[in-house]
């Protein structure tokens, strides 16, 4: 399992934490229908050594994000902690490969505690591969919903939390692996909590998802991490990466 040997790379303390999550999601694999959702203690303060995306303030959006196709500085706006969408996606300045992301987010509700649209976004690892975000709450799994490799995988349970509540993803991913002439010779996959919960386990990515639109063709070793703010108002908020 290369993502176990992976995570032994990570900083001190947050490894342990880290591999302890991974040895549950190999215990959870089978059967699956019949082991009820059980919440891990993941940390959700950065570990030393990580990469902070977003801590709350306006300074790490202009430090680390940008428009989606790269024309500019992110519009996004930072108030109380709290990053929300303006004009479409953005995309980190910055090219990963195998990481452990965690990211929290919030769909939004009007005054009448309604989600505002579908709350509707997603997380892109290397601007490729979508886990989905959107009101889920009390729905069945499936690849269009909530924590969903979008389009192609459902989540093994919904852990979803009602819209206006914050919720988490902690992604620990595996780029594709390629040969000198570009192609793939591995998939990229992901391990996937949300809330705590497991909801992927070592899943692989038939290929790139429907958030490669217009950049990121292809599949490659590196690549940005995409929020989308082109669909629904969604927040987010301590956003941090650990390579691996």
């Amino acid at each position: 399992m290369r993502l176990r040997t992976a995570a032994l790379s990570l900083p001190v303390g947050f490894a342990t934490a880290a591999l302890a999550a991974w040895t549950v999601s190999c215990s959870l694999a089978a059967p699956q229908d019949a082991v009820e959702p059980v919440a891990v203690g993941l940390s959700a303060v950065a570990p030393k050594g990580a990469v902070v995306l977003f801590s709350g303030k306006a300074d790490d959006i202009a430090a680390n994000w940008m428009k989606r196709d790269g024309s500019g500085p992110s519009p996004w706006k930072a108030e109380a902690g709290v990053m929300s969408p303006v004009q479409g996606d953005i995309s980190t300045k910055a090219e990963f490969g195998d990481c452990y992301l965690h990211v929290e987010f919030r769909p939004t509700v009007d005054a009448e505690g309604k989600t505002r649209g579908h709350g509707n976004a997603g997380v892109g690892m290397q601007g490729r591969y979508e886990i989905q975000i959107l009101d889920s709450f009390g729905g069945k799994p499936e690849s269009h919903g909530c924590g969903a490799f979008y389009s192609q995988k459902a989540p093994k349970v919904n852990a979803c939390k009602k819209a206006g509540e914050w919720q988490s993803f902690d992604i620990i991913y595996r780029a594709p692996r390629l040969n000198e002439q570009g192609q793939v010779t591995e998939r990229a996959r992901a391990t996937v909590f949300q809330n705590g919960i497991l909801i992927h386990n070592n899943e692989d990515f038939a290929g790139p998802t429907g958030i490669q639109y217009g950049q990121f063709k292809g599949e490659a070793a590196l690549g940005p991490i995409i929020l989308q703010g082109d669909h629904d108002p969604v927040e987010f908020r301590n956003i941090w990466l650990v390579p691996m």
